[in-house]
């Protein structure tokens, strides 16, 4: 009776957490794959296997070309077997392939001109760059990019930004010579060079200015409540000083405030935006204020007491602040592109990922950053479950991001991956003759050993991170 009364809960974790995971997971194989596949058929390789999936299988069916395409137990994975091949990682088996018949030798992938043989290889990780270049892509073009001026509308007090010399209206314009369209353009740069000095050029009353500046890094709360470590410039997107609009009932609409003022003042002070003006009013629980502001052109004055509410700041201390019930105005803008500039956006974007994955990697292995970052199947199923209860655009943003680092790790020299065959195939064409079988499977053997290490310390990584270690 005990599980009858909890099925209406793991029913829900399956819709919830298993389901998106194994969505995400089985299209980003699946395309991977795809790519091998593909390449394959194209240079006359006969495929005896399509798996998603490792292990017993689930379901399966054969195609006109006598492939066995399968679903399995274990999907944590896939694999392309060819004809010739001893196992799902294409190691080669020499027995086998001298007992093949004279049209199956044909179709041998190991037989195949060295060139092939690479282009079938590399061909999984670059359908993975593909897939993600699409996908971002079609997100440029259908939705488009959210873009907010890179101005800063405030400051946080005693911060390294004010220590740095950043200050209220700031514009950057570039860091370290890349240029910056969007705020959020500057937050990414930001969030991935924690302790890396970079050179900021900015604007600050038509004058220009370099302030150099070094992130550090901060333990904060994402919006579902995951501790994350990430480097922040703690400044605030500027936001124009007027009114979005105002909450029913609350001192604002009592005071006279209408949609669309503009705050000129407050007292004495004048108001640049709608940071200052919510700093202003944090800081004032209880006390009248006198607001000027500028309404269908010409000036008001409003008195109001902003209503004092009890939060919890991010380090877990609890205070009172001033709330006025009102919302800024709607500063981002929705820019959408034409085909062939979200193309080029998308494979801007999958670069970016790339690029700052391999920088992360070199400063763990130069002991600059900690490895706590790195997650597997446990951590994947947990932000596809995230992603997936915010909205389906947010799933699909995961599963580029996630297509190009499955992308790149496979590329990565390690045999058993991809990058560990072309590994073995840049010998071969510096020798003029493959690799010995025993040196191919003591290679074998280091990468099995290798990429269970490495799942082992995801997967240990991923416990931590859950709080279940």
């Amino acid at each position: 009776m005990d599980f009858i009364s909890q099925l209406p809960y793991y029913v829900s974790l399956i819709f919830t957490s298993v389901l998106p995971f194994l969505i995400v997971l089985t299209i980003v194989v699946f395309f991977h794959e795809l790519g091998h596949f593909m390449v394959a058929r194209y240079y006359g390789v006969k495929v005896t296997d399509f798996s998603i999936g490792f292990g017993k299988e689930i379901y399966g069916f054969y195609d006109k070309h006598g492939t066995r395409w399968r679903f399995a137990w274990l999907p944590l994975g896939g694999y392309v077997k060819f004809v010739d091949d001893d196992n799902a990682a294409s190691v080669p088996d020499a027995d086998a392939a001298a007992k093949l018949s004279p049209e199956d030798q044909n179709g041998s992938f190991h037989s195949k001109p060295l060139s092939h043989r690479a282009a079938v290889v590399a061909a999984g990780p670059i359908a993975n760059f593909i897939l993600a270049i699409v996908i971002f892509g079609g997100i440029y073009t259908f939705v488009g990019e959210t873009i907010s001026e890179p101005r800063i509308g405030a400051v946080v007090a005693d911060s390294v930004a004010e220590k740095a010399g950043f200050k209220e209206g700031d514009l950057i314009k570039s860091i370290d010579g890349a240029a910056i369209d969007s705020f959020s353009d500057m937050q990414r740069i930001v969030s991935v060079n924690a302790n890396t000095q970079l050179s900021f050029v900015i604007d600050r009353n038509d004058r220009e200015l370099i302030l150099p500046f070094t992130p550090r890094k901060q333990k904060i709360k994402d919006r579902f409540g995951n501790d994350i470590d990430i480097a922040l410039l703690q400044v605030q997107r500027f936001i124009e000083p007027s009114i979005g609009a105002v909450v029913k009932g609350s001192v604002a609409d009592k005071a006279g405030f209408h949609d669309s003022d503009r705050i000129l003042r407050i007292g004495d002070t004048p108001i640049h935006s709608f940071n200052t003006m919510q700093r202003i009013v944090s800081e004032s629980p209880g006390k009248l204020l006198t607001f000027l502001v500028l309404r269908e052109g010409k000036d008001i004055s409003l008195t109001v007491t902003p209503a004092s509410a009890e939060i919890t700041d991010s380090s877990g201390t609890k205070k009172t602040i001033g709330r006025l019930g009102v919302h800024s105005p709607r500063g981002n803008l929705k820019k959408k592109y034409n085909p062939v500039m979200a193309v080029w956006k998308g494979t801007k974007e999958t670069y970016f990922i790339v690029d700052q994955t391999l920088s992360y990697l070199g400063k763990i292995i130069v002991g600059r950053e900690s490895a706590d970052q790195l997650g597997g199947p446990i951590r994947i199923a947990q932000i596809s479950s995230q992603a997936a209860s915010v909205g389906i655009l947010p799933l699909i943003n995961l599963i580029a991001v996630l297509s190009v680092s499955i992308g790149l790790i496979n590329l990565f020299p390690i045999p058993m991956l991809d990058g560990g065959h072309l590994l073995f195939y840049m010998f071969e064409a510096i020798k003029g003759k493959p690799l010995s079988e025993r040196t191919r499977e003591y290679g074998f053997r280091i990468g099995l050993a290798l990429v269970l290490m490495l799942m082992i310390f995801a997967t240990l990584n991923d416990l931590i991170h859950i709080k279940v270690l």
